[in-house]
């Protein structure tokens, strides 16, 4: 598992898949890494799971070791972004993020994930990238 900083400064990772459409083929699973906030004092480490970012097998943000506080909440869209930043094409167009139902259940939480949609500019295609957030307080 990787560890890296995110913040402002841009970092760059490789990943072991790319993004397919939403419910064409399988989608490989993206690689599971972890980030911590640089300039900020004792700075939590947060863990992206490995998935293929699908409703039914959304990216899921933890912290290693404990359970996430209201606190952490802060950081949550800008994790998003960081992840989305690694993982999507630059040359996508962004259309649209929602909160919506997806197929992830856990015990104890509600299934809902942010559903960020893309479109290839060149194919056309539509890419749905799903990031679960049942497990946020």
């Amino acid at each position: 598992m990787r560890k890296a900083s995110w913040g402002w400064a841009a970092i760059l990772l490789c990943t072991s898949a790319s993004v397919g459409a939403q419910d064409k083929s399988p989608r490989p699973a993206f690689e599971a890494f972890q980030v911590t906030e640089h300039g900020v004092p004792d700075p939590p480490t947060f863990a992206f799971s490995s998935a293929r970012a699908t409703s039914d097998d959304p990216v899921v943000i933890t912290i290693p070791g404990r359970k996430l506080t209201n606190a952490d909440r802060e950081f949550r869209v800008s994790l998003q972004k960081h992840w989305l930043s690694v993982n999507v094409p630059e040359a996508w167009d962004f259309q649209m993020r929602a909160l919506v139902e997806c197929g992830r259940k856990r015990k104890g939480e509600f299934p809902v994930c942010d559903e960020y949609d893309f479109i290839d500019p060149k194919s056309g295609q539509r890419h749905a990238i799903f990031l679960y957030v049942g497990n946020w307080p």
